[in-house]
């Protein structure tokens, strides 16, 4: 019989690790296999449905679920998304169709996924069953009360280990084929070593073996760009006197970031705009409302080669330049001695200034004042021009920077030639998906993890579905 070293960690730290053997499903009477190929957030949460739905079933049938994992780390996202905290989900007060909006890719062919099969809300229950307590922080990111990534980690492990999911590390698949009219896979491995499945979760993430296997079995490619990312701004950075010198860690609470984009054939510029608090950074500028811009002209970049020029609105609920020219032409005559440069006028319901002073002090020399200009020397220009740098501030991109380590890809397997319902593949029967490797990926606030978990939930359960409709066709 044909063996491979397997292992199941209750924990990734700390763990306690043994090894078993693989049983192929030839040496058991209608018995079944599941390969689930990659072991990140979507591969466990589906290995660990599929095997959970099978133990419900309490059936006759033998179903063993397999976890085949290339390295020898498991969920490595899980475990160092949101600084170690793990942002599990998004508020899921919210409605469905407000939680959609935080996909640029997918939206449509998520809504029926996460209305009728598994919804933000049966994310939730299902993490709390297994005793995971969530808090949800103003921005709508939902973490584990223990702020540990190592508590969502261990409700998925232990589940797989609860239900006899195999889980192999040091596993690299380097083929799968379905010949002729064989309802079996024959999946490769890197030692020339090979194992019979009857259904097969891709859950390879961004991993471009995961779009070669797909491929190989008759899927097409949306070519995979990099999404939410920061922007570099090296030129605005690098010298004294350059406007983001020195404000590394300056953040506003709410900007607006625009990319407009000349269109061939048409007068009027392509409009993308996001708006959220934004970081400044020694290399350029971060924070939701970059990361969104960055994912929803994810393409748009790609094609700029990463140099262009973002427009930045550093206090949009005041208006348009004209609107803020206004209320700064007022100051000259309400508070004349005061110092243009230093303090924001700009003041939000409590009171406080919504430009930082370190960053509005450098807007105004930006705008031609110096340090010492009162508002009662300001001219009607000058104003004019310190109302434009607010409102429509020009930011130099010269390039992409990482989002920490929690990179995201925009492409993947096209989504029509997939049954979101079941998560099967519409070329290629048996076969199944979930995750970041088909074409639907979210913006930061933990849109991404509820797409592995509808997805991978969904792809568990039918793959099971699958199995015992050929099990009924067996007997």
């Amino acid at each position: 019989m044909l063996k491979r070293s397997a292992m199941i960690s209750r924990s990734l730290l700390g763990a306690i690790l043994y090894h078993r053997s693989f049983v192929t499903s030839l040496s058991v009477p209608h018995g079944f296999r599941i390969g689930v190929i990659g072991g990140g957030a979507s591969g466990m949460f589906s290995a660990a449905t599929a095997a959970s739905h099978i133990t419900q079933q309490q059936s006759e049938t033998k179903v063993q679920v397999d976890v085949l994992e290339a390295t020898t780390k498991l969920m490595k996202k899980v475990e160092i998304s949101g600084g170690g905290r793990c942002n599990v989900l998004h508020d899921t007060s919210k409605s469905v169709p407000e939680i959609l909006n935080g996909y640029p890719r997918g939206k449509k062919e998520l809504n029926g996924l996460l209305t009728k099969h598994f919804s933000p809300s049966d994310a939730q229950k299902w993490f709390e069953s297994r005793g995971v307590v969530l808090k949800t922080e103003s921005d709508g990111r939902m973490f584990p009360v223990t702020d540990s990534s190592q508590t969502i980690m261990d409700a998925i492990l232990d589940c797989a280990r609860e239900n006899d999911v195999n889980i192999g590390t040091k596993q690299k698949v380097v083929g799968v084929r379905k010949e002729g009219d064989e309802e079996q896979f024959t999946v490769s491995f890197g030692d020339e070593q090979e194992e019979k499945y009857d259904a097969i979760i891709l859950a390879t993430g961004s991993n471009p073996l995961g779009w070669k296997l797909a491929e190989s079995l008759g899927h097409s490619i949306v070519p995979p760009v990099p999404s939410l990312f920061t922007f570099n701004t090296k030129n605005q950075n690098k010298e004294e006197g350059q406007v983001f010198h020195n404000l590394s860690g300056v953040s506003v609470q709410h900007a607006r970031t625009t990319l407009r984009i000349k269109v061939e054939g048409k007068k009027k510029k392509k409009i993308l705009s996001q708006e959220g608090p934004l970081l400044v950074t020694h290399h350029g500028i971060s924070g939701p409302a970059v990361l969104r811009l960055s994912a929803f002209a994810a393409r748009e970049f790609k094609d700029l080669n990463y140099r262009t020029e973002v427009q930045v609105h550093w206090s949009p609920d005041f208006g348009t330049a004209q609107e803020i020219e206004f209320r700064l032409w007022e100051l000259t005559s309400l508070t004349p001695k005061r110092n243009i440069a230093t303090s924001c006028p700009l003041l939000d319901e409590d009171g406080s200034t919504v430009i930082p002073r370190r960053l509005w002090s450098a807007l105004v020399l930006e705008s031609g004042f110096d340090k010492e200009t009162t508002w009662a020397e300001a001219k009607k220009k000058m104003i004019g021009k310190l109302s434009r740098t607010i409102a429509e501030f020009a930011v130099d991109v010269t390039g992409k920077g990482v989002f920490k380590e929690e990179f995201v890809t925009a492409g993947g397997i096209k989504l029509k030639e997939i049954t979101m319902k079941t998560m099967e593949s519409k070329k290629c029967p048996g076969l199944f998906f979930c995750g970041e490797v088909i074409d639907v990926d979210g913006v930061t606030g933990g849109y991404n993890f509820m797409n592995c978990w509808s997805t991978g939930h969904t792809a568990g359960t039918n793959a099971v579905s699958r199995l015992k409709e050929l099990t009924t066709s067996i007997e």
